[in-house]
């Protein structure tokens, strides 16, 4: 059936218990070094069959500690050995006819921002990543979006640009809107990049 033509949600008949792993695998053998289950938990909501999984998110390191997200059921903190740093849950996330999650959230400086962009209050908050205590959050108008941040540099600042249905927002690191524009198509997944001194974002 075109998935595309159906109204029924994507992931129906899929709430089963799940096991959230994260695994450091050496590039060299393929062999496991370490094998971590962040979490054992029942989805509450489905997951598209072809398009993700409930594990779609980029893990991300900043040669320290590894971070591995689960969008719904937390963010994940460990030593390069595996031992557990910390860990976050930020809520639920509920999408559109169950479409499933997968943004990933950005590390810089001293912070991970995550982009939660669903059928609740939208937002975009800043964790130290050295604790997961959250140091600001602000809210945005947006419905369920897929794409990552992108930290742009230039002109002597940093900014978190994020797309959206609604607008296409860059926020300064303290979390205020610095400008917007004009959204783009129904649910923005692709991220944005950075070149010729330009940023780039489509959908």
């Amino acid at each position: 059936e075109n998935g595309a033509a159906s109204h029924e949600p994507r992931g129906a008949g899929t709430k089963v218990p799940h096991k959230f792993v994260v695994l450091a695998l050496d590039r060299k053998t393929g062999k496991t070094v370490w094998e971590r289950t962040a979490l054992e938990h029942t989805p509450h909501e489905g997951a598209h069959p072809q398009w993700g999984t409930w594990a779609s998110s980029s893990a991300m390191t900043d040669g320290e500690l590894v971070y591995a997200y689960f969008d719904s059921f937390g963010l994940y903190a460990y030593d390069m050995n595996g031992k557990p740093a910390w860990s976050k849950d930020l809520g639920d996330k509920r999408m559109r006819m169950e479409l499933g999650e997968g943004q990933t959230p950005v590390l810089h400086g001293s912070r991970i921002v995550v982009q939660w962009d669903h059928q609740g209050q939208s937002f975009i908050v800043a964790l130290d990543k050295r604790t997961g205590d959250e140091v600001w959050r602000t809210d945005r108008e947006e419905l369920e979006n897929w794409s990552t941040p992108v930290v742009w540099e230039h002109d002597g600042r940093a900014e978190i640009v994020m797309a959206g249905e609604n607008k296409v927002r860059s926020y300064g690191l303290d979390g205020k809107v610095l400008w917007e524009l004009g959204g783009m198509s129904f649910s923005t997944i692709p991220t944005g990049f950075v070149k010729h001194g330009l940023m780039y974002v489509s959908s």
